[in-house]
């Protein structure tokens, strides 16, 4: 949890040097509010953002394949994001710059109950997928 909250104090410091004083951002999410937006929650709740001069608005997305595609049209100011998407949407040309990292481990991994899966390297030779919501 001490992670989290510095994670989120971090990103409060990260835009401070840029804001004006009292200036206002849009925040869109990457999905509904959920553990995982922990940082920036706790940032708003302890005044971090308002300490740095920002007045803050964090706005759960209507289509969690928006958020970047909303920045790029200046919709919003930032956007929570996966990493795969920033680079689809790079090769698209949308003029979007990644400026920091919320959590920086895999979310998950799921695999079938195998008495041969013990650990990582027995997963080599097997097919591996994944899912990214938006560019499924």
């Amino acid at each position: 949890m001490h992670k989290r909250v510095y994670a989120g104090m971090t990103l409060a410091a990260l835009f401070s040097g840029q804001a004006l004083a009292n200036e206002k951002l849009t925040l869109v999410l990457d999905w509904y509010i959920n553990p995982d937006h922990a940082p920036i929650l706790v940032a708003e709740q302890i005044g971090a953002f308002k300490d740095a001069g920002l007045d803050v608005n964090i706005v759960p997305p209507s289509d969690p394949a928006l958020p970047p595609r909303l920045v790029a049209a200046r919709q919003a100011d930032l956007a929570i994001t996966y990493q795969p998407q920033v680079h689809f949407f790079a090769d698209e040309g949308l003029p979007l710059v990644r400026v920091g990292t919320l959590i920086n481990s895999p979310l998950n991994t799921v695999i079938a109950l195998d008495k041969n899966i013990k650990s990582p390297a027995d997963l080599q030779g097997k097919k591996v997928g994944y899912s990214v919501s938006g560019i499924e």
